[in-house]
């Protein structure tokens, strides 16, 4: 009698990203796209989710530069110098560590039209300076001095000087989500994607986030999928329409985005949880216990690590147990 495989669906419970400082830094070098040669004097600013994570700086004489007093989570180094084009450069903090960042700038061919980060830069240049400050403000506040509360005045004081500071409610929807303001926080993300005209994917995947992990999977999966098109670039977007596709129970579907999301992200290990979900529904048992191999990789010491380990001891060896014996030698 072949043993019977007992399986338990994973309740993946992924909060929204809430980062608290802790003193890590990103550091590389620029160089000249041909010739490697490096280029000094670059204008250096670093964004999270739409907006400025450290003060801007300039790069050395070697083209070094060096941001400090970072959190764990995700960056974008954009490199501007004159009669070079824009340079953006996605960089990960995972665990405190960071590999060395290379910035490649190419010469401005001026025959050509600018390119199209010139309507992004646009948009910031838009924004009044008391909007900016305040909205920094509020951002110190709530990722530095963790101080949800205390942020959301600042960030109403933005959006009081420029009503279409579509970043800003998005942030309003993540301090309130972290004062347990679930109806408040909804309310600021739908407006964030209404000013935005849905073109925000920080505000579609946020609201998706926070609808799967109320189980409203129904209502997170047209979000995440709005925020694919936002912005295919984006694995959080992947992630979510992953996890919701999970709880609608469309496993094939789910497993082909949280694929994508993997190899947009393979360091994040919340993905492979969300495969393994998608491969339990499918019985593809094999499957579910490399998705947890490659998960306690990544997180062998995190929270609940030791459960998963052991569902994937005893599925690894159902699974032995169920494979078929060799035939016995005959007397």
């Amino acid at each position: 009698m072949r043993p019977r495989i007992a399986l338990l669906l994973l309740l993946l419970s992924a909060q929204l990203c809430f980062p608290q400082h802790d003193g890590h830094h990103l550091s590389g070098y620029v160089r000249e796209e041909t010739t490697n040669v490096p280029i000094q004097s670059v204008a250096l600013e670093l964004l999270s989710s739409g907006m400025r994570a450290a003060p801007a700086i300039v790069s050395g004489m070697d083209g070094e530069f060096r941001f400090a007093g970072l959190r764990d989570g995700d960056y974008y180094i954009v490199a501007t110098k004159k009669g070079y084009e824009t340079a953006t450069v996605m960089a990960s903090i995972m665990g405190g560590t960071a590999p060395t960042i290379l910035v490649y700038l190419h010469r401005q061919d001026t025959s050509q039209p600018s390119s199209p980060d010139s309507q992004v830069s646009a948009r910031q240049l838009s924004i009044p300076e008391k909007a900016r400050e305040a909205f920094e403000k509020g951002w110190k506040l709530l990722y530095e001095k963790s101080a949800p509360e205390k942020s959301v005045s600042q960030f109403q004081r933005a959006i009081g000087e420029f009503p279409l500071y579509y970043e800003a409610y998005a942030q309003i929807g993540v301090a309130n989500y972290r004062l347990a303001k679930l109806s408040e926080a909804e309310k600021a993300l739908r407006k964030s994607i209404q000013i935005s005209a849905g073109k925000y994917p920080d505000a579609l995947f946020l609201l998706a986030q926070m609808l799967n992990d109320q189980q409203r999977f129904s209502e997170a999966e047209p979000l995440a999928r709005q925020a694919t098109t936002a912005s295919d670039a984006s694995w959080h977007s992947q992630f979510e329409l992953a996890r919701a596709l999970v709880g609608l129970k469309r496993s094939a579907e789910a497993e082909t985005w949280a694929q994508q999301a993997k190899e947009l992200k393979p360091d994040n290990p919340q993905v492979y949880l969300v495969l393994a979900n998608a491969h339990i529904q499918q019985q593809k048992f094999a499957d579910v216990v490399q998705d947890f191999d490659e998960y306690l990789k990544l997180a062998p010491n995190a929270p609940g690590s030791d459960q998963i380990r052991q569902r994937r001891d005893r599925m690894r060896e159902a699974l032995q147990h169920a494979s078929p014996a060799p035939d016995a030698p005959k007397q």
